[in-house]
């Protein structure tokens, strides 16, 4: 497991890098937002676009962190910061099968659930307050995307059918945004 998350971790940076890379020789960030028809979007709302539409560019990418989104094709690509004062979370919950996920890809990561209505309760662990108490759907994805706000720590639960998990999550800027370690039981 360490193995699989050190090479999906050095993936991610080469990622990382590639994209610094590129934004230095990208051109207009409205030209290239409005070729995907993104550019009357707000951040939020390119990321749910992205989160529930299988049906992107080939060679589009949209990865999240916890302070950008960075897209990009196979020529240019772009980093559009994420609202102040919010993370984003995508989470899928499973049955049988997920896979090890740090940084959110919009538009290549898979759950197992999809298009599947969920229970979801969102705690703040220090002061037990329920932030998100309600039924959320998951994408034709598999995954659910939700806002928080940041530098917190947060206990999600996730009841489907007759099973449910809970799990720990974070939202400084060095937190996953990827959860698929809810294993519903």
């Amino acid at each position: 497991m360490k193995k699989k998350l050190l090479i999906s971790f050095s993936i991610f940076i080469a990622f990382i890098g590639l994209i610094t890379f590129a934004a230095a020789n990208s051109p207009n960030r409205n030209d290239f937002l409005a070729k995907y028809d993104l550019d009357s979007m707000i951040v939020n709302d390119i990321v749910s676009y992205l989160e529930n539409d299988l049906n992107e560019p080939t060679n589009f990418s949209a990865a999240i962190t916890g302070t950008k989104l960075l897209l990009g094709d196979a020529t240019h690509q772009v980093e559009l910061e994420l609202p102040k004062g919010q993370f984003y979370l995508s989470f899928a919950p499973y049955v049988n099968q997920t896979h090890p996920c740090a940084n959110h890809n919009l538009v290549t990561c898979r759950g197992e659930l999809k298009n599947k209505s969920f229970e979801v309760k969102i705690v703040d662990s220090q002061t037990n307050t329920v932030i998100i108490e309600k039924t959320i759907i998951s994408s034709s994805n598999g995954f659910a995307g939700i806002w928080l706000p940041i530098n917190k720590r947060y206990q999600i639960t996730v009841s489907y059918e007759n099973f449910s998990a809970t799990d720990e999550v974070s939202t400084f800027t060095t937190s996953n945004t990827c959860l698929t370690t809810l294993k519903l039981a």
